[in-house]
């Protein structure tokens, strides 16, 4: 669980940060707001919906519940630096500085649990993570590289969908691309799911969140020209589905209920439904 809230979420989370942060260096901030925003309602409806259908989704321990609660702490932090005529660099700076207060605890955290486990295998199995040096070094390198060029390609198609089909960017970052950059989260809690290691694919989604708000929206609103502005609509439905989706998650962590095939169900009916108010009001 630990691992998963860190190592493993953080990794997940690249994709989103990559291509937010050229979003905003190319000028479009809004695609970067929609890509973290909407990759975190995907996360929960979505991506742990899918999941606990495959599987019901248990979890064990204290990490779980008090990540969830960092999870809808950062979320209304979030919420509330976007009320300042959008996000500034302050509020980037903010958003940071709870990464660092979040991170070290739960590093250290980590650290103590690898070094008391009799056992390592299982992540790897879980995961289909490399164990030989190379072949890890192989990975890492097709990432270094393949991540930029991905983010570049994504971003310009993005533009010109939006052109194209007159939507705003804000709302292809919401959609298209916030689905795009969720596919790892959905990849790893379905496998995890299917190995029944919930705790994997919990702690990976619960981590991936708390990631997005606080190290990808920090990083781009510190090297975005201007404040990452936010629409109206965003306060009307977006933010609120976001933050209703991590108070979901996190009730299901304080009264240590499991997310079973039935909830899976509703949450991925309720991102259909999401996804169809912001289509008609978008």
């Amino acid at each position: 669980m630990v691992v998963a809230l860190t190592v493993v979420a953080l990794g997940t989370s690249l994709p989103e940060l990559v291509v937010s942060l050229q979003a905003a260096l190319t000028g479009y901030p809004g695609i970067a707001l929609g890509n973290v925003v909407g990759s975190n309602i995907a996360n929960v409806l979505l991506v742990g919906g899918a999941a606990a259908i495959v599987f019901p989704l248990g979890y064990s321990g204290i990490p779980i519940r008090r990540d969830s609660l960092v999870m809808v702490m950062a979320s209304i932090l979030f919420i509330g630096l976007c009320l300042f005529d959008g996000l500034t660099r302050l509020g980037g700076g903010a958003l940071l500085l709870g990464l660092v207060l979040f991170i070290i605890p739960t590093v250290r955290e980590a650290a103590e649990a690898h070094y008391a486990s009799a056992s390592r295998a299982p992540l790897e199995a879980v995961l289909g993570l490399p164990s030989h040096r190379p072949v890890i070094f192989l990975f890492i390198g097709g990432g270094l590289i393949g991540l930029p060029i991905g983010a570049r390609l994504v971003v310009d198609s993005a533009v010109e969908i939006a052109e194209a089909a007159g939507m705003t960017e804000t709302v292809v970052g919401l959609t298209i691309i916030a689905f795009s950059t969720s596919l790892p989260e959905l990849a790893t809690t379905v496998v995890a799911a299917f190995q029944k290691e919930t705790d994997v694919a919990v702690g990976t989604l619960v981590g991936s969140n708390i990631f997005n708000l606080l190290a990808i929206m920090g990083a781009t609103a510190l090297v975005s020209p201007s404040p990452v502005p936010v629409p109206g609509l965003f306060f009307r439905l977006d933010l609120p589905v976001m933050l209703a989706a991590a108070l979901t998650i996190s009730l299901f962590a304080w009264l240590q209920k499991p997310i079973g095939r039935v909830a899976g169900v509703i949450l991925s009916a309720g991102y259909l439904g999401y996804l169809a108010a912001l289509l008609a009001w978008g």
